[in-house]
């Protein structure tokens, strides 16, 4: 019986250890000291925070499919006029991924041979948001602090974005560009 409660142990410790991932891995954290370079001008539309990014293209809120990888510049500061971001570097500061439990409100009644459609039958959550939160850093651009990829799936689906999908969903208008030391 110890035995066994050991060996359970060491699967759960060896369960829960990080990395190292490859970059090609969803589990991949983006390391610090990586950059995140804008290469083109943004504008964050007024009374917002952000700005989006999809298929290599700016897009707007309604715009977005969140259900495919979407990523977004974020401001700290929202003002009643259009904010530009110019082409920098931004340096990573931090990296998280998250996941969040989207619940769309309803039911929608809409037809379906296996009752109302946006509820799964389990009663578990319609969607999960995956995503990665990098923390970022310009001296010339203080107010843009965070830069977020990110897309909604079926839980059990669902996995987190690699650096390669965050990229595509970026295109030509930004590049991570991952530190060597990691």
């Amino acid at each position: 019986m110890n035995k066994l409660i050991l060996l359970f142990g060491i699967l759960l410790l060896t369960a829960c250890a990080t990395g190292p991932y490859p970059v090609t891995s969803p589990y991949y954290q983006v390391p610090t000291g990586s950059r995140v370079e804008l290469k083109q001008t943004l504008t964050i539309p007024p009374n917002r925070a952000r700005t989006y990014m999809q298929y290599g293209r700016v897009v707007t809120a309604k715009q977005k499919d969140q259900y495919y990888p979407h990523c977004w510049f974020l401001s700290w500061k929202v003002f009643n006029r259009a904010q530009v971001i110019k082409p920098d570097i931004f340096i990573v500061t931090k990296a998280q991924k998250f996941e969040e439990v989207i619940q769309i409100p309803g039911p929608y009644l809409l037809a379906s041979l296996h009752g109302s459609i946006g509820l799964r039958q389990d009663g578990g959550p319609t969607a999960v948001e995956y995503s990665t939160r990098l923390s970022i850093h310009s001296d010339a651009q203080p107010d843009i602090q965070q830069f977020v990829c990110s897309y909604w799936e079926d839980p059990v689906d669902g996995k987190h974005l690699t650096v390669a999908e965050m990229q595509k969903a970026l295109g030509d208008i930004a590049e991570i560009q991952l530190d060597a030391g990691h």
